[in-house]
């Protein structure tokens, strides 16, 4: 069976993943600790708790933020 591939944009930069994939799914796989960051989708900033609900589609955009301690 053929895995499909999407293209998408991650902080800015073109992408191609696999079609069935959540925003979970895809920082496991960019090996990216979820506890750190905060991600937006087409703009829209995503709960932590719905990262394993919201599917990823083709032309989609993300931005991942992650937090910088300093003082």
């Amino acid at each position: 069976m053929e895995t499909k591939t999407i293209n998408i944009k991650i902080n800015g930069k073109n992408k191609q993943i696999n079609s069935c994939m959540t925003i979970a799914e895809l920082m496991t796989k960019l090996d990216i600790n979820i506890k750190l960051i905060a991600i937006a989708l087409n703009g829209v900033v995503i709960r932590r708790l719905d990262l394993d609900k919201v599917q990823i589609y083709p032309k989609d955009e993300i931005e991942i933020v992650r937090a910088v301690g300093g003082g």
